[in-house]
């Protein structure tokens, strides 16, 4: 039986110097902080019944009204500050510990206002006296031990993406967590950092069940110093998923420590002593592998998961584009996302594969049935040049859901969704097993109209992607410049949030609304002036929160492009909602690759030299050096994108501008206007590398209301040069090669690239 006990709960004191770092992370000053303290005060045998025989304030073994008052007031004295709550509950649970009739104090601190998204932190400590203590003996001077301590986040409170159900996967539900954990090294525990790692998983996790969620979770926590590092370590989780059922709030629990996750390191020594693997390589190994995902945010998805893979050891080398596709086999579901990525690795085969398997658990893939919908699909393709067949589909799953491998998969050849994407890496890649390249492979394929494949631009988030087609049908990208001094359409009343917002929704409310809207804050046309960043910021983050808080949906979900070449103006934009930087410097400016990598977005990468300023000079339109100005864009366009994919930037988010207007002569446009087929599809003898280098990307091409067409049709002013631009959206739609158009009439624009393509493809 247990002890007899005196209790005191939700001993409310106020902190004057607070404890530990605040919600908002602040330390100096620490902030004012309430705390709740509970004490479970456990007496000696007989204890109660010595007390009840007298029945008097002075026959009382423990006083709970002295105790109470003697603990606040050392707890709370102006000028003291607690370095954590384990001083703060050792000096509460003294306090009792020194009165005879108590062997042992459970202390609970709640500290209500500790985090942002959780409810409280609430720390747990149980300290006793030694066994070795004499009968009745003073214990003012004792030591007391500690036996145990404990931590837990309650309520943790965020959105994900959960369950099974179609109508689940289209929108976020509220989620709750607890977690309590014990057995680690408190001098290195921070109730906050843990909790805002929960608060992240679990916001950005996408899976079907409950189940799934919380073992992953479990095991991620598990690959954290604080809980990897100690082997006494313990936690117990439990989710609440609130809106699942009607009348009653369902949840799941679970109890584990570290023999639950192995680490990789372990599961790696684990199976390379299995007989069925060629254990660890010391050899880098060239790896492909497919992806994709038809649920959900799908291209989020695929970057989730390519992380995952980074943060695991696996070096990415390359990816494809991204394409769209229809579901093959089983037809009843979504179009599916569809690329590859090339990796290095020292993994052998099956561990490769475990990893694999565990990423799509943790980013949500369930179970469903053979080709059917999943959130992430992760296959191993190509595993160097090795023929790789270890166990057989007969056998039993392991903890990572692995049977059998077999790589290179034994239908690969007739599946164009894995061999196209491969193609964009490495198109003579050799598969081990018929000896033939992948595009031979691919070239087998018996053709379709129009394509399986599309390739997309990768919009995720608020938008959707944009679908391109093959010959291309432009896709409009209707400007809207928030400047009071743009060359054709500047106007103070532009940089006003509620006036801009209603030009906005004017633009998407016609009968050609387009496909995308590109935002700009500051004027780059020839010989103007930049105005500050500060400037730049105030023009286009409210405007992209404003469009995101939009009540039109179409508004509120188009891809929003940011024309800006600032990095730190580029990032605040995506923050705020935008998906897109077109960049007319291309990437120049330091630190703009970096971010443009970091935030993981499509970039417009534009062909330009110099700046507004000087980009009108003999010098800067000047391409003798490389035999002319097509092969002039495409060197410096070449540069651009290899200098984008060593910093970080994905292939499939890269898109190409070849700079109408910028450091080029009235000739030279006009010349990259008749010949756009060569920047991205025709190769030169002359100098066929610098030609194909830029094939498969999508270009965008941008000459509204230009000088250049100005002087053509000899308009002056840039808002009379429809009739030109429409003469020049009409060429870019019959080439074949222009996936998006930037425009300012998108209207105009729209009729006359259908028009065009109507012609064209009778």
């Amino acid at each position: 039986m247990p002890p007899d006990s005196v209790n005191l709960t939700s001993l409310s004191i106020h902190l004057p110097n607070g404890l530990g770092p605040s919600a908002f992370n602040l330390t100096d000053p620490a902030p004012p902080c309430p705390i709740y303290l509970s004490l479970n005060i456990q007496l000696r045998e007989h204890s109660i019944q010595d007390t009840a025989s007298g029945d008097s304030m002075s026959g009382l073994g423990v006083n709970y009204s002295a105790v109470s008052k003697a603990i606040y007031a050392h707890i709370s004295v102006p000028d003291r500050k607690w370095a954590d709550p384990w001083e703060l509950m050792r000096a509460a649970a003294k306090i009792p510990l020194d009165l005879d009739d108590v062997e042992k104090v459970v202390v609970e601190l709640e500290m209500p206002k500790a985090l942002l998204h959780a409810a409280a932190a609430i720390y747990e400590a149980t300290y006793a006296r030694p066994d070795t203590r004499p009968p009745s003996s003073s214990s003012r001077n004792a030591e007391y031990t500690l036996n145990e301590q404990k931590c837990t986040i309650r309520d943790i409170r965020t959105e994900c993406l959960i369950g099974l159900h179609p109508h689940e996967r289209g929108e976020k539900q509220r989620m709750e967590a607890d977690v309590s954990i014990q057995g680690i090294e408190w001098g290195i525990w921070a109730h906050k950092a843990f909790a805002d790692e929960v608060y992240k998983y679990v916001a950005e996790s996408t899976y079907g069940t409950i189940e799934s969620l919380i073992h992953e979770l479990g095991r991620y926590l598990y690959s954290l110093p604080i809980l990897s590092q100690s082997s006494t370590s313990k936690i117990e989780l439990t989710l609440r998923k609130p809106s699942a059922i009607p009348y009653a709030i369902p949840s799941i629990s679970i109890y584990r420590s570290a023999s639950d996750y192995p680490l990789p390191s372990q599961k790696a020594s684990e199976s390379s002593t299995s007989a069925t693997d060629a254990g660890p390589s010391t050899s880098r190994k060239r790896v492909f592998i497919a992806v994709g995902s038809n649920i959900g945010d799908r291209v989020q998805n695929i970057s989730r998961a390519i992380k995952m893979l980074e943060e695991n050891g696996c070096e990415l080398v390359g990816c494809s584009r991204l394409y769209e596709s229809e579901p093959m086999y089983v037809e009843d579901q979504d179009r599916f996302v569809n690329g590859a990525i090339e990796i290095s690795t020292t993994l052998p085969p099956l561990d490769l594969l475990r990893l694999l398997k565990r990423t799509e658990k943790t980013i949500g893939r369930t179970k469903t049935f053979t080709n059917g919908p999943r959130v992430i699909d992760l296959d191993l393709v190509f595993y160097g040049t090795e023929k790789v067949k270890i166990g057989s589909k007969d056998d039993e799953e392991d903890a990572d859901g692995v049977r059998w491998l077999e790589c290179p998969h034994a239908s690969l050849a007739e599946r164009e969704f894995v061999l196209r994407p491969i193609a964009d890496i490495a198109s003579e890649f050799r598969h081990p097993s018929l000896g033939l390249t992948v595009q031979r492979l691919l070239d087998r394929l018996p053709k379709s109209d129009p394509p399986a494949l599309q390739p997309i631009i990768p919009f995720h988030s608020a938008a959707r992607p944009v679908r391109l087609s093959t010959p291309a049908t432009p896709h409009i990208m209707a400007i809207f410049n928030a400047t009071p001094d743009s060359f054709s359409d500047g106007d103070q009343n532009r940089i006003e949030v509620s006036y801009a917002l209603s030009a906005c929704e004017r633009l998407v409310a016609g009968t050609f609304p387009p496909a995308i809207l590109d935002i700009g804050g500051m004027s780059t046309r020839p010989r103007s002036q930049p105005c500050t960043e500060q400037e730049e910021l105030s023009r286009v983050v409210p405007l992209v929160q404003a469009i995101r808080g939009s009540s039109i949906p179409r508004l509120r979900e188009i891809p929003i492009s940011i024309d800006t070449y600032r990095p730190n103006v580029a990032r605040a934009a995506i923050e705020a909602g935008a998906s897109c930087i077109n960049d007319v410097r291309g990437g120049r400016e330091p630190g703009m690759m970096e971010v443009m990598a970091q935030l993981d977005v499509p970039v417009v990468l534009m062909h330009s030299r110099g700046d507004s300023t000087s980009m009108t000079t003999a010098e800067a339109q000047d391409y003798s050096t490389h035999g002319g100005v097509i092969e002039g864009v495409i060197a410096e366009l070449a540069d651009t994108v290899d200098r984008a994919l060593k910093a970080g930037v994905r292939r499939w988010n890269i898109i190409l501008d070849p700079g109408l207007g910028f450091a080029k002569t009235q000739e030279d446009n006009l010349r990259l206007l008749r010949r756009l087929p060569e920047l991205v599809h025709q190769k030169s003898s002359s100098s066929p590398s610098l030609r194909s280098s830029l094939a498969g990307y999508p270009l965008l091409v941008g000459g509204s209301r230009k000088g250049f067409v100005g002087r053509v049709i000899e308009r002056e002013i840039a808002s009379e040069r429809g009739y030109g631009d429409t003469a020049l959206n009409t060429a870019c739609a019959l080439s074949g090669v222009v996936d998006v158009l930037r425009v300012h009439e998108a209207r105009a624009a729209g009729e006359s690239v259908k028009m065009a393509c109507a012609i064209r493809d009778a």
